[in-house]
């Protein structure tokens, strides 16, 4: 099935894009790699009247240090991310989430801009994202503002983006000494959906786990922080990290084709401890 007709624009700049999203209003949407608008669009979920091009657009390129931070900037590919070498030893839960997104065609043309805008809940990088406690810089083309990571998803396939507002970059904190990572995800296929995914960062001390973050995803309408379970695991061994999860609260999955609602809350415990129990060994390796 394919959409009807719609007008293609290339935009030259943010601001030019801006301007078109302004000019066209609830008419107009933004491409860069496609990889979420053109499927929507193909099975006429999406019927836009004007596709605004932004791919070629030079200001939302790049990864860079700051200041304790990584600015990832909103057109850079799965692909880049996945093999960034600054990533790999700044923040490498980005790289390995970015592994698991679709297929080759998929990681090459789908962008982190794309994919923070389009929000699915079972996506990777929002997940990984919100496990980090990234910051998102957006602009109307005049102004440009910050939204955390954890906040910019307001309900399914729904974010905080104004009409005329577009992705220019994703800052996200260096990973310091001495925490361990791990992302986990369970799917039908290789390069489908999670049905779900687990995202974490330990920091242990002297046998004990010191500080933690976790967060999943495929489980609700957007991912979710479990500060409860983070709050919980202060001062764990690695063989209290499983009887410190605990049932995991504060979630209610639906049933979908992929799965039961029952099923993805058993999933999501054990995800949960199997990433925080790979962090916690990762930590212990860089004490």
């Amino acid at each position: 099935m394919y959409s009807r007709r719609f007008q293609y624009v290339r935009a030259q700049s943010l601001g030019d894009a801006c301007d078109m999203l302004r000019r066209h209003g609830d008419g107009a949407k933004v491409i860069a790699g496609g990889q979420s608008l053109l499927p929507m669009v193909n099975v006429g979920l999406v019927t836009p009247e004007v596709v605004v091009d932004i791919s070629r657009v030079p200001e939302a390129r790049g990864l860079a240090r700051d200041d304790g931070f990584v600015v990832i900037g909103a057109l850079n590919t799965h692909r880049e991310l996945m093999t960034s070498e600054l990533l790999q030893a700044d923040q490498p839960l980005i790289p390995a989430a970015a592994s698991h997104i679709g297929n080759d065609r998929v990681r090459n043309r789908g962008t982190l801009g794309g994919s923070l805008a389009h929000s699915d809940p079972a996506g990777e990088l929002p997940l990984v994202m919100t496990a980090i406690s990234a910051m998102y810089e957006v602009t109307d083309g005049s102004s440009t503002r910050e939204v955390k990571a954890e906040e910019f998803a307001t309900s399914f396939l729904t974010t905080q983006l104004e009409p005329d507002e577009v992705v220019v970059a994703a800052r996200v904190p260096v990973l310091g000494p001495g925490w361990g990572w791990s992302f986990c995800e369970m799917s039908r296929r290789k390069g489908d959906f999670a049905v779900v995914a687990a995202a974490a960062l330990v920091r242990s001390a002297g046998g004990a786990l010191v500080e933690a973050r976790l967060a999943l995803g495929g489980v609700a309408d957007h991912p979710v922080r479990l500060g409860a379970v983070e709050a919980a695991l202060a001062g764990a061994t690695y063989d209290e990290i499983g009887p410190r999860v605990g049932a995991i609260e504060g979630i209610r999955p639906l049933s979908d084709t992929n799965a039961s609602g029952e099923y993805r809350r058993h999933l999501s415990r054990v995800l949960a401890v199997r990433a925080l129990e790979e962090a916690y060994r990762r930590s212990e390796e860089v004490e």
